[in-house]
């Protein structure tokens, strides 16, 4: 799984011949919500980091493949209902975070006689969860899960050499295991096992900056001695 991720990466990279690439890196918040907390809860924030590279196909959609480094927790300390309390599990995880998604903008800002240099934009992807550290007082736990990553953002160009960015999104999750908490051994349920019909899931909300590699051709032309022109 680990190799696949490796791959996908330096593909990403490599297939540039036509587009302009971007690399950049951020910072911002994981947060689990599951069996042992709901929503966005202060108690479960974690902080991480990530490393991206985008590549622009046209004015509007890009691919962007990012790995991320951070933690994941929570914990019964504030129990949900009655078999929370009972049960008192916990966890606390160190992860990476890996995603590759499709981004559609919504406003035409990367032209150079765009009316605006910033656009709202959405993404969708597939991604992988894998656990490296971790520790917990339950055993049901899968290391690496399967994501789909999928939320809103904000694009800002700054002098088309950099790109300033904020998101907000969420990694849906194939298993009910991040916590270790999940249906389990039904004839040993008693209060130990979470909900096997909601799953775990994780968000992620976060600022970042990249450089953008501009290659000829590309498809939002560019003449960087233009101003010595005038």
């Amino acid at each position: 799984m680990k190799k696949g991720i490796i791959i996908v990466f330096i593909l990403n990279v490599s297939l540039v011949q036509a587009q302009f690439l971007e690399f950049g890196t951020g910072m911002g918040l994981f947060n689990y919500s599951g069996d042992m907390a709901r929503g966005y809860n202060l108690s479960t924030i974690q902080f991480g980091s990530t490393f991206f590279n985008r590549m622009n196909f046209s004015s509007h959609v890009s691919l962007k493949t990012t790995l991320g480094f951070g933690g994941l927790k929570g914990s019964d300390q504030n129990p949900l209902d009655p078999a929370a309390a009972i049960r008192s599990a916990s966890f606390d995880h160190k992860i990476a975070d890996f995603s590759s998604v499709l981004e559609y903008d919504f406003l035409n800002y990367k032209e150079k006689r765009a009316v605006v240099r910033w656009s709202p934009y959405a993404y969708l992807g597939l991604g992988f969860l894998t656990i490296f550290q971790s520790s917990t007082s339950t055993e049901d736990l899968s290391t690496t899960q399967l994501t789909i990553p999928f939320g809103i953002g904000f694009k800002h160009l700054i002098r088309r050499r950099f790109m300033a960015g904020f998101e907000v999104g969420v990694r849906g999750m194939s298993f009910d295991d991040i916590d270790g908490i999940s249906e389990g051994d039904l004839s040993q349920k008693d209060f130990q096992f979470g909900n096997p019909n909601d799953m775990d899931w994780y968000s992620f909300l976060g600022i970042s900056l990249s450089f953008i590699i501009y290659k000829i051709p590309c498809p939002f032309p560019y003449d960087p001695n233009e101003w010595r022109k005038n």
